[in-house]
């Protein structure tokens, strides 16, 4: 291996007979001895990265110096190698030319940023950059398309006659297709991946990078996720079924046909407005663009595919925006389409070794495959002990192409967070545009925003929806719906109320808000919307099983409370201006059918209620009561009650089940009524809480960051908690009352005095086993809580973690540790120290001097 790395990273040396030997005709030969550098295999990147520290001290640093006066000598000058290496690109060239004079000439030796004429496959520099962001095609992809900004080829029927070097294009952030894709190839061949640089001809639309015919991904993406919802739903196979709707499918079937209809003819309009705006290309077919084919076989590809570098995307190798194939290259070799592109793509077959399908420029060239199984071969003639040879006896008279000419590709932290031109980049699509902001230009932490539009030629806004990251206040998603005039905001978990959806928007006499938790631990509530005449609240996992609270107000509105606490009012339903309210409930299984009720109506105005029962088995109508309020010092009639039993077998309640049931129920109004108000009072102090987290607004530079603020604060909840720990531990000393009860009594008895100090000693002994059960469920709490933050945040051990989120992996976990440990150090130190408090609190007890002579022996 080592022999064979030491020939293989050698510049290649050209003998008088290899000269002689090119012939003047398109498949010729060339037999030379040469050297190169390629990264293939996991030992040769471990093997090149020692390399290029021994081998290129001073071309890494020339590199780190963004100084022009500090470039190395090869970006500048041709080695005597590279010069004939260009003297066989123009042989191939005037052949090729000859034979085809109906093609245009090839890509082969462009000149670079410094005017130095270089062999294109040299232009490519493999390299594997270290971040953990850039460890697959799509990313890598993702992050030449957006570093980039595009440079229309001059004329666009032609290839350039200049191709910067990827290290150039880096720091100037502008690329042709071509520069894109030389990029985008050389971090892919660091990754392993099997990809080559294409030229050839694609659609206008592809080499203008006009999207303003496709939809937007974001877009797509959201149908897709409500689409798969919908088909979740359906695929229930074993659940339970919904109960008949009794509408009439021919009327369903009739809308649908109309709205239909109605959407075809809207698109069929949109269709004639987009032919009339774009007009056919003349150049359809002509137009050069350039892009990068990944064969399969490697990193789990199991089919080829081409990356257009300009937006990101992968294809299908028989896409329609791809028309033709003149050449294409790698580090290895160059070579020439042999093939018919009438079809576009679609009949090209990618086998570079068959020689009447593709001609290399290097025709005896060591290629890419070859090398590999001349590598495997060694190393597993030197695992079974065998003698191996040289490589030039493995390869006799082959060429092996140049190392690449340009200094190793430098991708920074900051570049990638700086990642778009100027820090923004504007994309437009199809009745959308596209705007992405980097995290150094914005002040409140927006990252992009998508501006949807009611009409192809985008001057009506219908929708404006924003991405947020790392905010103080925990906002991720903003909407602003411009058709509705409405307003919505998305958090993400652990924020203050545990808000995670807020939506509001005017309405005829006010404003409707919509609000989403997250507190099953707390009251359960999931859901509540306030419009100026309802209240509607949904819940989940509560004791009491309901689900759904249904509040109606009378004309005038929802009165707000704290109008009511001002003019005196206590909060009742009548004083919040209620209509209804309506509750409706699980199956309780721990009660009986009969006693469960699954819905109560509160009639305000009538001050009655409305009880309806959950379904007995093989019944199909539940039972119902009714019942009137009524006040304490009126009689009870039978007109204030009705009722209607299924089972005729039950006995009809009697009237002080009655009165019972109306006391219960009053009390319950009033319950209904405090937690009305607190709602209010809750969501009035929410939208306060926005108002000033807008004002003072906080953005986070990295999730570290704002985990440790996250940190500080639950060091100051920590505190308060020790602070309740230690008032608890205060209350222990129960000498204060037991003491208190001796009073001024002069003297006591010896049975008194007996009986009095066992009392004592019996108390604080049980004292002290409660406290060991709060100590003990303190700390089961704590585990309990830390375990459904795992879950949680399960993705903490991803190996793909970048150093900053592993310290930011330490930091959380450090946090659990301590809360673990810290409650189970004073659990183990209160039991430790049982006896010797036991002792202490006898001791102190017979000090009294009331108890000290008759205990004094």
């Amino acid at each position: 291996m080592k022999d064979f790395l030491q020939v293989f990273t050698n510049g290649f040396t050209a003998s008088a007979e290899s000269k002689r030997s090119i012939k003047p005709c398109l498949l010729f030969q060339r037999k030379m001895e040469a050297g190169g550098k390629f990264v293939f295999d996991d030992e040769f990147q471990e093997m090149e990265k020692k390399m290029a520290l021994s081998e290129e001290p001073v071309e890494e640093q020339e590199e780190d110096v963004s100084d022009d006066l500090l470039i190395p000598e090869s970006y500048k000058t041709n080695s005597q190698k590279e010069e004939h290496l260009l003297e066989i690109a123009e042989n191939f060239q005037r052949q090729y030319l000859l034979l085809h004079p109906d093609r245009k000439p090839l890509l082969l030796y462009p000149v670079n940023e410094y005017g130095v004429r270089k062999f294109v496959s040299t232009t490519l520099r493999p390299t594997e950059t270290g971040l953990w962001e850039l460890q697959s095609w799509q990313e890598c992809s993702s992050l030449v398309a957006d570093f980039l900004s595009l440079q229309l080829l001059e004329p666009p029927t032609l290839v350039p006659v200049q191709l910067f070097s990827p290290t150039a294009v880096l720091r100037s952030q502008k690329a042709t297709s071509f520069e894109s894709s030389t990029l985008l190839c050389s971090l892919l061949l660091g990754l392993n991946y099997d990809a080559y640089v294409v030229s050839g001809y694609a659609a206008r639309e592809m080499c203008l990078l006009d999207l303003s015919l496709q939809q937007c991904p974001l877009l797509d993406t959201k149908a897709k996720s409500n689409q798969g919802e919908t088909s979740d739903q359906t695929q229930k196979k074993y659940g339970v079924k919904c109960p008949m709707e009794l509408t009439s499918r021919f009327l369903l079937d009739q809308e649908k046909k109309k709205l239909e209809a109605q959407d075809a003819a809207i698109l069929e309009k949109e269709l004639q407005e987009e032919a009339s705006t774009h007009l056919p290309d003349p150049l359809n077919g002509f137009r050069v663009h350039c892009w990068v084919l990944v064969l399969s076989g490697r990193r789990s590809i199991e089919e080829n595919f081409f990356i257009d570098p300009l937006t990101g995307c992968s294809y299908p190798t028989v896409h329609d925006s791809f028309q033709g194939i003149e050449s294409l290259w790698n580090p290895f070799n160059y070579y020439v389409n042999r093939q018919i592109c009438h079809a576009g793509c679609k009949d090209i077959n990618f086998d570079l070794e068959n020689s009447t399908q593709w001609e290399p420029v290097l025709h005896d060239g060591v290629s890419q495959q070859q090398l590999i199984q001349a590598v495997h071969r060694r190393m597993e003639y030197r695992f079974i002990g065998r003698l191996t040879s040289d490589l030039e006896e493995d390869f006799p008279r082959k060429f092996f192409l140049l190392r690449s000419w340009v200094s190793r590709i430098g991708i920074t932290r900051k570049d990638m967070q700086t990642r778009f031109p100027g820090g923004k980049k504007v994309t437009r699509y199809r009745k959308a545009m596209l705007e992405r902001f980097s995290s150094t230009v914005t002040n409140d932490g927006l990252i992009s925003r998508l501006t949807m539009y009611q009409d192809l030629s985008c001057t009506k806004v219908a929708r404006v929806k924003e991405w947020y990251k790392y905010r103080s206040d925990g906002l991720e998603e903003r909407e602003f719906n411009q058709l509705e005039n409405s307003t919505t905001e998305r958090f993400k978990s652990g924020r203050a109320f545990d808000l995670l959806f807020h939506s509001w928007k005017p309405v005829d006499s006010g404003t409707e808000r919509e609000m989403r938790f997250h507190r099953p631990e707390q009251d359960g509530l999931e859901q509540i919307v306030v419009s100026p005449q309802a209240i509607k609240e949904s819940f989940k996992c509560r004791d009491d099983f309901l689900y759904l609270r249904h509040i109606f107000f009378r004309e005038g509105g929802v009165i707000s409370p704290r109008c009511s606490a001002e003019n005196g009012h206590e909060p009742t339903l009548e004083n919040l201006n209620v209509l209804k309210v309506v509750e409706r409930f699980h199956r309780n299984p721990s009660k009986s059918v009969r006693e469960d009720v699954a819905q109560r109506v509160f009639l305000v105005p009538e001050m009655k209620t409305e009880l309806t029962y959950h379904l007995m088995d093989h019944r199909t109508i539940p039972s119902r009561k009714s019942l009137k309020r009524i006040e304490d010092d009126e009689p009870i009639t039978d007109s204030m009650f009705s009722f209607f039993l299924v089972d005729m077998a039950e006995e009809p309640p009697g009237p002080l089940s009655w009165y019972r049931l109306v006391k219960y129920l009053i009390s319950e109004e009033e319950k209904i009524a405090l937690q009305i108000k607190a709602s209010l009072v809750e969501m009035e102090t929410i939208v306060d809480c926005r108002k000033q987290e807008e004002k003072e607004v906080e953005v986070f530079s990295s999730p570290l960051e704002e985990v440790m603020a996250c940190r500080e604060k639950w060091e100051e909840e920590l505190t308060s908690k020790e602070e309740v720990l230690i008032l608890h531990r205060q209350g222990m000393d129960v000498m204060v009352p037991y003491l208190a009860r001796l009073g001024n009594s002069e003297s006591l008895t010896q049975e008194e005095a007996t009986s009095f100090c066992h009392g004592c000693s019996k108390a604080f002994t049980e004292k002290l086993e409660e406290h060991t059960d709060f100590l003990q469920r303190n700390l089961e709490t704590v585990i309990e809580t830390q375990a459904e933050e795992n879950d949680s945040r399960n993705h903490l051990h991803d190996p793909t973690m970048s150093q900053e989120e592993a310290e930011l992996a330490c930091h959380l976990c450090w946090d659990k540790k301590f809360h673990i440990s810290a409650a189970q150090r004073r659990l183990d130190r209160h039991k430790e120290k049982l006896e010797e408090k036991h002792e202490a609190f006898l001791v102190k007890l017979l000090q009294n001097p009331l108890l000290s002579s008759h205990f004094s022996h």
